[in-house]
């Protein structure tokens, strides 16, 4: 299995008026992914997704319970120098993500990709064929503030994609674009099955859960399956 949740559980705690609020944000979730599944995870806004999606990417910690990613158990007292391994398996898209304005399209690729330890020839290959299967490369030389929000969200895409990644994850990638931009997006999801990246997506648009090969859903804390 590439991540093995056990009865994670997980709070978020506030401070209010000197007192400290506490609310139940995941309780007792079990969770399992095999290598190169696509998953997708449907619910109600709050019901605890993107949590649950920063847990597996290791930005949060459960209070309690087992999280297993690539086999090594990270518990939830682990330093930034002992979850590198595994965060550098993991390429996680944002809704809104953010482009550095200074880089061009095609220079932003590129260093995504030379963070994986290859050099700049390699990179500059892997670069024009994501350009190329994002059907971008005519924005190569442009600036992020000359893109749409779609483009946007294309070129992050093709950003994470050019590391050396293992597994996906997906923050709601399609809940501010256009049909078009959409139905891009998830082709390029979609063709990654195979090419022996495991895919999760967070998502509203319940219309993709076809694409998928098992899905979710999370409310109020609980995870089932459809």
């Amino acid at each position: 299995m590439v991540i093995e949740l056990k009865n994670i559980h997980y709070s978020f705690t506030k401070k209010f008026k000197n007192q400290i609020l506490s609310q139940k944000i995941l309780k007792g979730l079990n969770f399992s992914v095999a290598n190169e599944e696509f998953c997708i995870i449907t619910g109600p806004s709050g019901s605890g997704k993107t949590t649950l999606l920063q847990i597996i990417a290791t930005m949060l910690n459960q209070e309690t319970g087992e999280r297993i990613i690539f086999g090594t158990n990270h518990s939830n007292k682990q330093s930034i120098e002992d979850l590198t391994p595994t965060r550098r398996k993991i390429g996680y898209l944002f809704q809104q993500p953010y482009l550095p304005p200074k880089l061009k399209v095609k220079d932003f690729i590129a260093l995504q990709a030379m963070l994986s330890g290859i050099g700049i020839k390699s990179a500059e290959k892997i670069t024009n064929s994501l350009l190329d299967e994002f059907k971008m490369m005519d924005f190569a030389q442009q600036y992020p503030k000359k893109l749409s929000g779609g483009e946007k969200q294309r070129i992050a895409l093709a950003g994470v994609l050019a590391k050396d990644i293992r597994l996906l994850l997906l923050d709601e990638p399609t809940g501010s674009l256009d049909s078009i931009n959409k139905a891009i997006i998830w082709e390029t999801i979609t063709n990654l099955k195979g090419k022996g990246i495991t895919i999760i997506a967070v998502t509203h648009d319940e219309s993709i859960a076809p694409l998928a090969d098992k899905t979710y859903e999370l409310r109020y804390g609980v995870l089932s399956r459809n």
